[in-house]
């Protein structure tokens, strides 16, 4: 990965131009070309190629089966008949990969790439997809391709848990329906007796995809010389005693930095003033926002001690030597899991854990 890129964090392998997603015409042109490359869902989980080196996609123009389906679904955009339901497939467009095989102009603009969708097949994959090339991503194999792949992955994985799991109206209960090309949902609710302000009100009108912010931050002192790391009460893998950072999710009318003073307290004990974003991480398990941080604690024999008993939801919490950490990342080549000391583990390179240890590391090698 490229400094201060993270695993999943690649946002630039398309371009989602979401300004032409309510652009029917644009739609409708990206759905009936041929150098249109679908990412391949069943059951709302993709696949890998059958040697599991890269995600399994097919192209409009290789699959005349596919081919009808796009081109059906050209005929009933941005109607209620193209609710998963009905169709029993879901379909989200995810933007345009940087090359000129199509083309498409507006107002003097001109825009070009590859069309990239998700297709989502909610029961089966059809048999006209041989099953035999397919190979179903473990959360095992996922961080073991590429991160351009990765993050092209988890792009359309959190556009599809969400349509898997928002079917109605939060407001009237009646059923959703995708637009904006599967990016947005509008209310179908027929009733016009009915107040609905998803479907009535001029701004609040669609629903928006979910994302779930988490902070997750690394507690360290002024010197950088030492590193509090926390263990769930939970084994990885039911085997790894994997030691990481706080983390927690964000409550509502909270800032970040907010979140991350709340979350250490409540779990460690530690009161910590300062907090400084770095950097984040998309992670599609399910719709996540990790927000890196860092929390520099004040060791005035009062700040930096360790209490356990507010929140239930830690083991342990101890302060260790950032030399210590920093002999582990020079030992480490690879994988999910980083050796740390005795039969402790920490976060791999996958993970914004990592690149947080590493942002302190590195600071404290540039103090000495």
């Amino acid at each position: 990965m490229k400094p201060g890129e993270t695993f999943f964090g690649n946002s630039n392998i398309v371009n989602r131009v979401s300004f032409l997603r309510n652009d029917e015409d644009f739609i409708r042109s990206t759905l009936t070309h041929d150098s249109t490359t679908i990412i391949i869902f069943s059951k709302g989980e993709a696949f890998l190629t059958s040697d599991a080196s890269s995600l399994s996609t097919l192209t409009l123009g290789t699959c005349s089966p596919l081919k009808e389906i796009f081109a059906h679904h050209a005929t009933i955009l941005n109607k209620p008949e193209s609710r998963a339901k009905l169709t029993k497939y879901n379909l989200v467009f995810l933007g345009l990969f940087n090359d000129s095989k199509f083309t498409y102009s507006k107002k003097d603009q001109i825009y070009q790439g590859t069309p990239y969708y998700a297709i989502d097949f909610t029961s089966t994959v059809p048999d006209f997809i041989d099953a035999s090339t397919l190979n179903p991503i473990s959360m095992t194999e996922i961080f073991q391709i590429g991160n351009d792949e990765a993050s092209l992955y988890s792009h359309a994985k959190m556009y599809i848990d969400w349509h898997n799991k928002f079917n109605f109206c939060p407001n009237c209960r009646a059923f959703l329906y995708p637009v904006d090309g599967g990016t947005k949902f509008r209310c179908g609710n027929p009733d016009k007796d009915v107040v609905c302000n998803v479907r009535d009100a001029r701004v609040n009108n669609v629903c928006f995809p979910r994302t779930d912010p988490v902070v997750i931050v690394i507690l360290t002192n002024a010197t950088r010389d030492k590193i509090c790391l926390v263990r769930t009460k939970r084994r990885v893998h039911n085997k790894y005693i994997m030691y990481s950072n706080v983390a927690g999710f964000m409550e509502p009318s909270e800032t970040i930095e907010s979140a991350c003073t709340r979350e250490i307290w409540e779990e460690t004990g530690i009161r910590c003033d300062e907090v400084k974003i770095i950097l984040s991480q998309p992670w599609p398990y399910p719709a996540n926002l990790m927000i890196g941080c860092i929390g520099v604690v004040d060791f005035n024999n009062q700040d930096e001690v360790i209490n356990l008993n507010h929140d239930d939801e830690l083991m342990d919490a101890q302060w260790f030597d950032t030399t210590d950490v920093i002999k582990a990342i020079d030992n480490y080549t690879s994988g999910f899991f980083m050796a740390f000391k005795d039969d402790i583990y920490l976060p791999g390179n996958t993970a914004v854990a990592f690149q947080l240890l590493s942002y302190v590391c590195n600071e404290y090698k540039r103090a000495i």
